[in-house]
């Protein structure tokens, strides 16, 4: 049985090679932002609720509040749900795959399969004046479709720069992230680039997927990641701040529909200011806990 599932997965692996998966992505996303006429409508949230086991019991809106599928995926939670244990959480809601130091440049991504933070953070839209960082640690969460799909800032700091890095979006279950190489660092993302209070430099990097076309941020509104225009293709974006403004521990980055993955990854000296907690296998975690170890 397992061997079958093995190569049932190998397969389906080799036909996303040839399947148009940001055109797929692309068109679930309009078909999510669909206005129905309103007892539809009413079905449509009820019934994608269900399927994907959202808990409604934390939202801020009831679920008869929501215009589209979209809207109901980026909802708010309720005020005060996420208690937020600094300096260092969670960016999110969802499953914490890795947190672990960087060696020799590398990051793991599944057992045999490596990316380089560098690749992750910069891919080729690396400019003259950007920083050459000496990674030291990255912390990997997944976001299943039912988690709460906002992204918030896990540490204090300010926002130097966004970049927008056009890619593919591969799947980022367990199942592709086990055989496909580079995944994290070859998806389409969004990086946030951070200057931490008290020294060193930390990277959010946003890693769409299958389905997750749409990757939007509150600091650059007329961004909008996968939108039709990008279906030719697309050249790496650098937005740097002037003046870089200051973010706190907890304040939402930005937000993307379905699941996906949240990478961050740490330069030398931010790392070494920070007891970050090594972690691995999927265990769940929510947006705001900590990510530090323990204190005996």
């Amino acid at each position: 049985m397992a061997a079958a599932t093995n190569n049932w997965l190998n397969l389906a692996s080799l036909l996303f090679h040839v399947l148009p998966k940001n055109l797929i992505s692309w068109v679930t996303g309009a078909a999510a932002r669909l206005r129905l006429p309103g007892p539809l409508n009413q079905w449509a949230l009820g019934a994608f609720a269900r399927t994907f086991r959202l808990n409604m019991a934390e939202a801020r809106d009831p679920l008869d509040s929501f215009a589209t599928i979209e809207d109901l995926f980026i909802r708010h939670l309720k005020p005060g749900l996420r208690p937020l244990a600094g300096p260092v959480c969670s960016p999110a809601d969802g499953y914490l795959a890795r947190s672990a130091p960087v060696t020799d440049g590398a990051c793991i991504q599944a057992k045999g399969l490596d990316f380089t933070a560098d690749d992750l953070v910069f891919g080729d839209g690396r400019l003259p004046e950007d920083p050459r960082p000496d990674f030291a640690w990255y912390t990997t969460v997944y976001l299943a479709p039912h988690n709460y799909h906002r992204v918030h800032a896990p540490f204090a700091g300010r926002l130097t720069a966004i970049r927008h890095l056009p890619g593919e979006l591969w799947p980022v279950n367990k199942p592709f992230v086990a055989r496909i190489p580079r995944l994290f660092a070859r998806n389409e993302r969004l990086v946030f680039d951070f200057a931490l209070e008290g020294g060193g430099l930390a990277y959010v990097v946003m890693v769409g997927a299958m389905n997750v076309g749409r990757m939007i941020t509150p600091f650059l509104p007329h961004l909008v990641t996968n939108d039709a225009n990008r279906q030719l293709g697309g050249t790496p974006m650098t937005h740097r701040f002037s003046e870089p403004p200051s973010v706190a521990l907890g304040q939402e980055l930005g937000a993307f529909l379905l699941g996906s993955t949240v990478v961050i990854a740490y330069d030398r000296e931010a790392a070494s200011r920070f007891a970050l907690a090594r972690a691995e296998g999927n265990a769940p975690i929510l947006l705001g806990q900590s990510l530090l170890e323990k204190s005996p």
